[in-house]
């Protein structure tokens, strides 16, 4: 029962993931280009975008390692046999070593742009680093008409 709460929580929070990541990243190259100064709004958005990254974080981590029916199909038969398995793959390696790729990027370029001392690069670090992470939001994300896609708006 729990298993489809949490995967419904996961799918439908990636739209809050994607939608501040694009927010944050659009004031930060605003900031960065125009030369502005970092604001109170520039640190809600950059913690609240850092908060939904990591939320997703820990329900894939409870998805993968306590609810998935595919990790332990991953793991049973060896990690690197269900290479032979896209779908498996995808799922048991891909799509969480790629997000955590993600995570660590949005980490970086936050604590980064805290470390600097003017607005300008402060901008640059979040904007460069948020768009390195939504890269490997797309890539990770199980889009439909892909062989491991799923739907956009997951219902229970």
């Amino acid at each position: 029962m729990a298993y489809p709460v949490v995967l419904v929580l996961h799918s439908w929070g990636r739209w809050a993931v994607v939608v501040l990541c694009l927010l944050a990243m659009g004031k930060a190259l605003v900031g960065w280009l125009g030369g502005r100064e970092w604001t109170r709004a520039d640190q809600r958005l950059q913690l609240l975008t850092v908060s939904a990254f990591d939320t997703q974080m820990l329900l894939g981590m409870v998805l993968y390692f306590v609810l998935s029916p595919f990790t332990p199909h991953a793991l049973d038969g060896g990690f690197l046999a269900s290479r032979a398995i896209p779908t498996l793959w995808f799922f048991s390696f891909e799509h969480p070593a790629t997000m955590l790729l993600a995570l660590v990027c949005v980490h970086a370029a936050s604590a980064l742009s805290q470390r600097a001392q003017r607005p300008v690069p402060r901008h640059r670090a979040w904007a460069l680093g948020l768009l390195l992470a939504m890269v490997l939001v797309v890539l990770a994300i199980p889009w439909p008409g892909l062989p491991h896609g799923r739907s956009l708006f997951r219902g229970f």
